[in-house]
């Protein structure tokens, strides 16, 4: 299997882990939210930084949105193989097409509800993912 093709592979997957996200109920994705919290609650102590649990799930939440969508947008523009300028309209539409997508998805599972504002988030991540892959694009 070619190079193009293990990165269209993985950018289906990466889709559908944003998707199995949006999917879990409140209650299952606060306890993986609070559990990852928890434990950088007790890492930052160790270091004598104390931050309050509400506000730092709530940071930890937003990046992990950004995170995936820039995995994502990573796995799309290496899985194109057009013009460069072409591609990057295909993984910004992609980006945007799953944001929407995903916070439409929460509209259906308990205690889940679907914000603008995450897709601005998640955009972001797609966003920075196409101009990192832009930039090592540029170095080559």
């Amino acid at each position: 299997m070619g190079k193009k093709k293990v990165f269209a592979v993985l950018a289906v997957l990466m889709t559908a882990f944003i998707f199995y996200n949006s999917a879990q109920p409140a209650v299952e994705s606060a306890k993986s939210s609070g559990f990852l919290t928890g434990i950088a609650i007790n890492v930052l102590a160790y270091f004598g930084l104390h931050v309050d649990f509400g506000i730092l799930e709530v940071i930890l939440r937003k990046t992990a949105h950004v995170t995936e969508f820039f995995v994502q947008a990573v796995f799309i523009a290496n899985s194109y193989s057009g013009k460069y300028r072409k591609r990057i309209v295909y993984v910004l539409f992609f980006g945007l097409l799953t944001a929407c997508c995903d916070e439409y998805i929460q509209l259906f599972f308990d205690g889940r509800g679907g914000l603008i504002s995450d897709i601005f988030i998640d955009f972001g991540g797609t966003a920075l993912g196409t101009a990192v892959c832009g930039i090592f694009r540029r170095r080559r």
